[in-house]
């Protein structure tokens, strides 16, 4: 059972964009708290803990205990973040109230070990297709991460999803024939020998040298 993370939360009117800017001078952000047939609630949080919790093992799937101000606690996720495209600075955030004898759908991330073999030796290419799973489970068994261990991957080998150790109380979502990593050849020796012999054959093609005229000039020049 996962332990929650506390959060501390401030209680906050709906505002205009000049009351998320307010809220940004003073170190904190505007957030939503809502979900569980209950009405939204506006609320202000630190972006910077946010971010330690983005960046933590658990990431968005941190059970978080948030603590309000008026002394309420809800249980939640992190279910939507907005982050500037230029800064790179935390914008806005999105809590879910969950309860934890309920499941939920969350997306968990694939981590690739070892090196293949297909890689190391044979110059492949490992192509990384998914890089997370769908799957539908109690809060407290939501996994931090599924392993995809490539480490006996030759050429032209993959690992599918119905390859991987679900736990016990974990209901997948993701297609078990999807694939999730794969070991492609190497360029074709043959393909780049070919393109190489083009290349030197366009070089030693005549350069004709002499100066830019029309169309007319040519007409003239063959009287």
């Amino acid at each position: 059972m996962k332990d929650a993370l506390v959060l501390e939360v401030e209680l906050r009117e709906p505002g205009s964009s000049n009351e998320a800017k307010r809220l940004r001078r003073e170190g904190l952000i505007p957030a939503v708290l809502y979900g569980s047939d209950r009405d939204p609630r506006t609320i202000s949080v630190s972006p910077r803990t946010v971010v330690e919790i983005l960046r933590s093992d658990a990431g968005q799937n941190s059970i978080l205990n948030l603590k309000v101000a008026d002394g309420a606690e809800q249980t939640a996720l992190i279910h939507d973040y907005q982050v500037d495209p230029v800064s790179h600075k935390l914008l806005h955030a999105d809590f879910k109230r969950i309860a934890m004898d309920v499941e939920v759908e969350v997306e968990v991330p694939l981590e690739v070990i070892g090196e293949a073999p297909g890689v190391k030796v044979d110059k492949g290419i490992l192509d990384q297709i998914l890089r997370e799973l769908s799957i539908r489970c109690l809060p407290g068994a939501i996994p931090d991460e599924f392993q995809v261990d490539v480490s006996e991957l030759g050429i032209n080998e993959s690992v599918h999803v119905s390859d991987l150790e679900i736990p016990e109380g974990v209901e997948l979502l993701t297609d078990p024939e999807s694939t999730i990593v794969l070991v492609a050849p190497p360029a074709a020796e043959e393909e780049v020998e070919t393109e190489d012999e083009d290349l030197i054959g366009e070089m030693a093609e005549p350069e004709l040298i002499g100066r830019e005229g029309t169309d007319e000039d040519a007409d003239e020049g063959g009287e």
